[in-house]
């Protein structure tokens, strides 16, 4: 049987067979040896997880963390350990001891969280539970009653807020019934949850960096879990008084206080300034009971270990192999973000590949990658399925890098730099407990991680990133769509249209709270679009190219922004206002209203209110 291949696919296998050199064998079998009999990685996790805990963006435990690990890369061996300042804090949050318990007519212990960055108590506070009022009538019934008191919310449904009105702080009771209520002195609002997690949040990192320490959020708000919600309020329709104690060590200090990445390296011996990255971000969120363990206590264990692996190991790469952990991941990937900023082009093109892994408890099952990619990167796993068959390692092809994602891999992969998140696979965690169940709840702890999943994930970081830095070639990249060419912008004329400004629309992804997204756009006289995007939590955003045509009265633009392309499509209405998608391929989208942008109220306190909304919590844009 006569078989032809075509000049490609010859091109592909001989550059296969050649160019993706592996790295040395017996330093694999080295790695591969004290990493499955003598590895610390669990050693790596519980220290994170109990001897410094959960460690939130700007904390005493995250600066303690930074710390440790930069000390623990130079004992290793690492060269260049140390701390990379990306931004500051103004004001610092630590979370100590706390509780939340019914004391009448039972004792029981709840289990809850409050906002980082939110008010605590002055010690011990107790004081009865009134159901929230909804009208003049049932705040009459419990005026007298209301100094001290601790007021009990409905359970919400996820709703949009309208542009302009500010942030409600007691959910779901009219306004004027909320400033009566803390004019009477409510010591406080327990807030139900949906179920049985109760997760762990807070206001936008754009509220958080310009925090005033002598004029700190004083409304007291605390999440239960919703069996805890139930006992409270049955017991309430059954007449009985209700009585709570809550002691929330919710500490503030004045900054400002520097954010940093813990950063190492092995350097390349023959290409030292072309780069392989293995990272995990540091940063935790810090609710009662969360330790940060799998969020991502895992993945940055994986990190320090397949360092420890590579050192123990006395591999010698050509490339240079760099360790980063990040901070601020969940507010936004702002310490990766600020990492790349950092960077000239020149640096960026150098770099080869990212590796993250954030992925909670399971072993790293996989790479998503395009097809120039997929014979380097099997290569370079290949001996890991050796070694561990039945926690095997897929390499995904697709037409092109998946845009987004809500690790620190969607900083880079948005700017065409090969940013890989593992795919984790396996059971989910002991006790049958899934990510779910864990992610950014009070269940974040090493109880349900799966320690040898773990040993799976350091060797396979190590083994693939040694292979990578061994290569004779860079990782091949997907070829990116940077906007207009500077001789296109240079021979711009601008004419007005009906789309040509400023314009405003709300939306939400995933059941988050709305966020306001302005874009301006500015049209050529051969139809084409330029300008940006402003959401308020990924910043501003450019326009890659876009066109107008003026027969129909449509406009459409892809944006670049922080999370993958956006493409935004609509047409000129009757009334003014432009109608039409705004969406990041088919996972994310939603019809939209754009109405032209009001002028700027900066002295209005309802405005100033509003963009103070609540959580965002690392979701994305």
């Amino acid at each position: 049987m006569k078989t032809t291949f075509s000049c490609a696919a010859l091109c592909l296998f001989a550059t296969c067979s050649t160019a993706f050199a592996q790295g040395d064998a017996e330093v694999i079998d080295r790695i591969i040896d004290e990493g499955t009999n003598r590895s610390q990685i669990w050693d790596h996790l519980e220290h994170l997880s109990y001897q410094i805990g959960p460690r939130l963006t700007g904390s005493t435990n995250l600066a303690e963390a930074n710390a440790w690990t930069r000390e623990m890369f130079a004992t290793w061996g690492l060269k260049n350990a140390h701390l990379q300042k990306w931004s500051e804090i103004p004001v610092r949050f630590d979370r100590g001891p706390s509780y939340a318990k019914m004391v009448e007519p039972m004792e029981k212990d709840f289990e809850f969280t409050t906002n980082a960055w939110s008010m605590g108590t002055d010690g011990s506070v107790s004081g009865i539970v009134l159901k929230a009022p909804n009208n003049e009538e049932e705040l009459s019934a419990i005026r007298d009653k209301a100094a001290g008191a601790w007021i009990l919310t409905k359970v919400q449904q996820r709703r949009r807020r309208g542009r302009g009105t500010p942030p409600n702080p007691i959910p779901g009771v009219p306004a004027d019934i909320v400033e009566q209520l803390l004019e009477a002195g409510i010591a406080g609002v327990l807030v139900p949850s949906r179920n049985e997690l109760v997760t762990t949040g807070a206001a936008r990192w754009n509220t958080i960096k310009e925090l005033d320490f002598d004029d700190l959020p004083q409304l007291i708000t605390v999440k239960i879990r919703r069996s805890d919600y139930d006992s409270i309020n049955s017991r309430l329709a059954d007449g009985e008084e209700v009585t709570i104690e809550v002691n929330l060590q919710n500490h503030f200090s004045e900054g400002p206080f520097p954010l940093f990445n813990t950063i190492a390296e092995i350097p390349g011996t023959e290409f030292p300034d072309e780069v392989i990255i293995v990272s995990g971000h540091l940063d935790s969120w810090d609710g009662p009971g969360s330790l940060g363990s799998q969020d991502n206590g895992t993945g940055s264990s994986v990190t320090l270990e397949a360092a420890r692996l590579l050192m123990a190991a006395g591999a010698k790469p050509r490339r240079t192999i760099r360790f980063i952990l990040w901070t601020g991941e969940e507010q936004g990937l702002l310490g990766s973000r600020a990492y790349l900023e950092s960077l000239s082009e020149e640096e960026r093109a150098k770099i080869s590949a990212v590796l993250v892994d954030d992925g909670g408890t399971n072993y790293e099952g996989g790479l998503h990658c395009i097809e120039s990619m997929a014979c380097m990167l099997r290569k370079a796993t290949a001996k890991v399925n050796e070694v561990f068959p039945d926690m095997p390692v897929e390499i995904f092809v697709h037409e092109k890098i998946r845009q987004g994602g809500g690790s620190d891999h969607a900083t880079f992969n948005r700017v065409g730099i090969p940013g890989f998140f593992w795919e984790e696979s396996g059971r989910g965690g002991r006790e049958d407990k899934n990510y779910t169940f864990i992610h950014h709840t009070q269940h974040d702890t090493p109880r349900y991680a799966v320690p040898e999943y773990h040993v799976q994930a350091a060797v396979c970081s190590a083994i693939t990133a040694y292979n990578l830095a061994m290569a004779d070639t860079m990782l091949p990249r997907e070829e990116m769509d940077h906007g207009y060419t500077e001789q296109e912008l240079a021979s711009w004329s601008t004419i007005e249209t009906p789309v040509s400004g400023e314009w405003e629309f709300e939306m939400s992804f995933r059941g988050n709270p709305p966020r306001t997204i302005t874009i301006s756009l500015d049209i050529s006289a051969d139809g084409k679009v330029r300008g940006s995007s402003t959401s308020g939590f990924g910043g501003e955003s450019k326009i890659l190219r876009g066109s107008w045509d003026e027969s129909t009265g449509e406009v459409k633009v892809t944006i670049r922004g922080g999370f993958g392309d956006v493409e935004f499509e609509a047409t000129v209405q009757d009334d003014g206002t432009l109608k039409g998608v705004y969406a990041r391929g088919t996972r994310y989208q939603s019809d939209i209203t754009c109405k032209r942008k009001a002028a700027e109220k900066n002295d209005d306190p309802e405005e100033v209110a509003a963009s103070s909304d609540t959580t965002s919590e690392g979701e994305e844009e």
